[in-house]
């Protein structure tokens, strides 16, 4: 219990603090926290073809594999380089 107290204590202090820089020196440590965190943004629409396409290949490896006898695993060390070797060899993309 007083290890929250105290954290609280501690929280209540820095807010304090903030409060009382000058306001450009708020905003250039803001902008200093700003640039220091990396950028993440991503572009939905290019994650959803990419989605689409994933799902799309998979499709496309499970009708192949369906398309054996045996397990390709059990056929090749790695049955998905395999696939695409055939599919690129086929249709010409990938």
């Amino acid at each position: 219990m007083s290890v929250h107290t105290l954290n609280t204590v501690a929280k209540q202090h820095s807010l304090n603090k903030a409060q009382n820089q000058s306001s450009e020196e708020a905003l250039s440590s803001g902008l200093a926290v700003e640039q220091a965190l990396p950028a993440n943004v991503v572009n939905i629409r290019t994650a959803r073809k990419a989605q689409e396409a994933a799902q799309q290949e998979l499709m496309d490896y499970l009708m192949w594999a369906m398309k054996h006898d045996m397990d390709p695993h059990r056929l090749y060390d790695d049955p998905i380089e395999v696939f695409r070797a055939e599919l690129k060899k086929v249709v010409g993309i990938v």
